[in-house]
């Protein structure tokens, strides 16, 4: 299984990293159902999380796009028991459903968060911004591999950057953090040997390109689970849009045998890290289950 990375970043209450790990045979099924919402609502602009503002509605369209995605996220990652019932936009003022079901729908998706609490504050004062920045970036990617294909062979395609690429290059080496995560790999992690690191900023994403699209789902992936983790309630349109990410963080993430019977088994694995005492600390991202967890898809008001 050849897997291309997507990562996007976000800089508030910590360094959250976004990880997005997508079989490459199935990044055609996987854009499809992006597709299908977008032409649904007639959306046809790049969508950014942060464009959706604190005063917006749960009825405006981009937000019923951030729900879409978020939902088509959770399906994608499934592992197994695959089923899911999405929601893929609008017609004639009335919401369409789909309805998926069946190992043979599988996508086999994978997510990675992984937050650098204090944004980098407790950090050693003689690392650069970028050395500190490159050092968690490896930390999250080196930790998702390894917590979620412990037990199988995989193959890493491509690496995608949200960053503007003559800037990258000017701050980054992306051959030398690809060979240092090549080396701190475990065996059972292999690459292509074209494997790159690959820049691609928000101004040139292209509608209906996968590369494209799959970089604004890691946006908007980022976004929305600090909005569910953080409880932000007053952005009431990004809130509602994401909420069935608290089915995800209400989870218990460690891998154990009453783990096995779940369809998000080895699917995700969120965690914070911070310095303490001169010592990392690595703890899980959970939030408690909600006693009331009906979730509001759209707002037809």
């Amino acid at each position: 299984m050849i897997y291309d990375i997507f990562h996007d970043e976000c800089k508030e209450d910590g360094y959250w990293h976004c990880f997005i790990f997508i079989p490459r045979d199935k990044r055609d099924k996987l854009n499809s159902l992006l597709q299908k919402t977008r032409n649904n609502l007639n959306y046809k602009h790049p969508i950014h999380f942060r464009d959706i503002a604190r005063n917006d509605k749960t009825y405006y369209t981009k937000v019923r796009l951030v729900q879409s995605w978020i939902l088509i996220l959770l399906y994608c990652i499934q592992q197994q028991k695959i089923e899911a019932y999405l929601y893929i936009g609008h017609k004639n003022y009335s919401p369409i459903y789909k309805r998926i079901k069946g190992e043979d729908e599988k996508i086999g998706a994978k997510l990675v968060i992984f937050r650098k609490k204090y944004n980098h504050k407790d950090m050693y004062e003689d690392m650069s911004i970028t050395g500190k920045i490159e050092t968690t970036f490896r930390m999250g990617l080196k930790g998702g591999t390894h917590f979620l294909f412990f037990d199988e062979n995989i193959k890493i395609g491509n690496v995608f950057i949200d960053y503007e690429e003559e800037g990258f290059e000017k701050n980054f080496n992306s051959q030398n953090m690809l060979l240092r995560f090549i080396r701190e790999a475990k065996e059972n992690i292999i690459f292509e040997k074209d494997s790159k690191i690959i820049p691609i900023h928000k101004n040139n994403y292209i509608i209906n390109d996968p590369i494209s699209e799959f970089m604004q789902l890691a946006d908007v992936t980022v976004g929305g689970f600090r909005t569910q983790k953080l409880q932000m309630k007053n952005f009431e349109a990004r809130f509602q849009a994401t909420k069935p990410l608290k089915i995800l963080l209400e989870k218990e993430v460690e891998i154990h045998p009453r783990m096995k019977n779940s369809r998000y088994y080895k699917s995700f694995t969120f965690s914070d890290a911070w310095i303490e005492n001169e010592e990392w600390k690595f703890e899980n991202i959970h939030i408690e289950k909600d006693d009331n967890p009906q979730i509001t898809l759209f707002d037809d008001n």
